[in-house]
C-alpha cells in the first residue's frame, strides 16, 4: 500500500464544509469558498487572539538578530523601522537571550522588565528588555550583541481549501464562528446568535484542552525571599 502523508493539522476546507452544513447550504449554492474564506480568516485571527489572552501560543518561532555598534553602543530599541528590525510576522515577544557576537559563549537569558527599564549605564551586555508600544526597549551595550528572540507569529492567511489550519483541533470552533458571521451577513440574527454561542463554548473547550495539562505538572515551591539572578561569565 502507498504511504500517505498525514498531519495533525486540519485543512481550511474541513471548516468550510462544516460551516456550510451549519447554515444549511451544503451544496455551496450561496456560501462558496470565495464567499466564506474572508469570514474564516476573520474567525481564525479572532481565535488566535482569544487563545493568546488565555496564555496559549499557537505558533512560536525563533530568530537571531545581530545588533551593530553605533557610537560605541548597541541600539536602544528594536522596532518595525529599526536596523535590524523586528520580524514582520511578530505578534509579541516571549523570551530573549544574548551572546557577544562571534563568541562561543552560551546564550544568556535576559530579564524581562515591566513598568520601565532602570536608569543604568550600558555595560558589555544588554541584561534587560521591555516590550512597550510595539517595541523592544533595551539599555544598550558597549559590545556587539547577538539577540536570540523567541516570539509568537502571525498565523498565515488561509487562501486555498487545502491550506493547513495551524491551530490543532480548532475546526469546530472556527466553523461555528464563521457560520455566525455568514448568518449575520444574511440577516439571520437568531442563527448568528446561536452559532456565536456555540463558537464561544467550542473556544472555551479548546482553551481548556491546552491549559489542563499545565495544571497537573509538579512544581516545587520556591523558598521565601527567593530572587532570580542572571550570572554573566
Amino acid at each position: 500500500m502507498p504511504v500517505l502523508s498525514t498531519t495533525a493539522y486540519g485543512q481550511a476546507e474541513d471548516a468550510l464544509n462544516l460551516t456550510r452544513a451549519l447554515v444549511n447550504d451544503s451544496a455551496g449554492t450561496v456560501f462558496n469558498d470565495p464567499t466564506l474564506m474572508p469570514l474564516l480568516n476573520s474567525a481564525y485571527r479572532g481565535l488566535q487572539r482569544q487563545l493568546a489572552e488565555a496564555g496559549v501560543s499557537v505558533l512560536v518561532s525563533q530568530i537571531d538578530l545581530d545588533l551593530p555598534l553605533t557610537d560605541g553602543v548597541t541600539p536602544m530599541t528594536l522596532s518595525d523601522v529599526s536596523e535590524p528590525q523586528l520580524p514582520t510576522d511578530l505578534v509579541a515577544p516571549h523570551q530573549l537571550w544574548e551572546q557577544q557576537t562571534g563568541s562561543c559563549d552560551l546564550f544568556v537569558p535576559m530579564e524581562k522588565i515591566t513598568g520601565g527599564l532602570p536608569n543604568l549605564q550600558p555595560t558589555t551586555y544588554l541584561r534587560m528588555w521591555e516590550w512597550r508600544e510595539d517595541m523592544i526597549n533595551l539599555i544598550g551595550a558597549t559590545s556587539q550583541i547577538t539577540v536570540r528572540l523567541r516570539y509568537e507569529k502571525v498565523l498565515p492567511q488561509l487562501i486555498l481549501g487545502t491550506d493547513p489550519v495551524m491551530i490543532r483541533a480548532s475546526n469546530d470552533a472556527l466553523a461555528y464562528a464563521t457560520a455566525a458571521l455568514a448568518a449575520r451577513a444574511r440577516g439571520a440574527r437568531a442563527l448568528a446568535a446561536d452559532m456565536q454561542a456555540a463558537a464561544y463554548q467550542a473556544t472555551n473547550d479548546l482553551i481548556e484542552r491546552y491549559m489542563r495539562p499545565e495544571q497537573f505538572k509538579g512544581r516545587r515551591r520556591k523558598p521565601y525571599g527567593y530572587q532570580r539572578h542572571v550570572v554573566y561569565l
